[in-house]
């Protein structure tokens, strides 16, 4: 057999060096291993905590486009006096308009739950705010805006309750609400000039 020379016929130079190199291999690849795996978890952390912190934007996004969608409502007189929608479906069609008024361009899931929101509703059953029913401890606990300082130090995102109050009282450093209220009915152009 020539090309071929069998390893039993000619015993290792140093037979110790080869067996320490054997545990040293082994001991680099378990090493590897447990590195990889601590960076893989502190990945998905930080992946879990990014994805948590965007769910509660959009709960606070959601939360109060519904509560400036119920403000506008209330603000809109029916038959001279105010009221809170009986579901969150007025807000997307107003019954009582002639026309097809919306205070809120689509109903919002809970992002928290992914389920519906748990509703605010006044003493004649009217809903006048909402907050999700998550009992997971929120991320943030501070620095919210002015309208929403309440929020801060809770313990739960079921204690963010986005409700709208008429009788709160606005402060002079509190800027009104920005939200226009939509015309009652279409404006028709007047035939008689305003100024003579």
């Amino acid at each position: 057999m020539i090309g071929k020379v069998r390893s039993d016929r000619f015993p290792p130079l140093f037979p110790a060096l080869r067996s320490k190199q054997k545990g040293f291999t082994f001991l680099a690849v378990m090493f590897s291993i447990v590195l990889i795996g601590i960076i893989i978890g502190t990945a998905a952390r930080q992946l879990a905590t990014v994805a948590k912190r965007e769910k509660e934007a959009e709960l606070l996004f959601r939360g109060q486009a519904i509560r400036r969608g119920i403000e506008l409502y209330y603000r809109t007189s029916r038959a001279g006096f105010s009221q809170y929608p009986r579901s969150l479906e007025e807000l997307i069609k107003d019954p009582g308009s002639p026309g097809i008024r919306r205070y809120l361009r689509k109903l919002y899931a809970d992002p928290i739950t992914g389920g519906e929101w748990v509703l605010i509703r006044d003493g004649s059953g009217r809903v006048k705010g909402v907050r999700s029913a998550s009992e997971e401890a929120p991320l943030k606990v501070a620095r919210f805006p002015e309208e929403l300082k309440s929020f801060e130090e809770k313990k739960k995102y079921s204690e963010w309750v986005f409700e709208y109050n008429p009788q709160q009282q606005v402060t002079p450093n509190t800027p009104p609400s920005k939200v226009p209220v939509p015309p009652a009915t279409p404006s028709v152009p007047s035939s008689t000039p305003l100024h003579p």
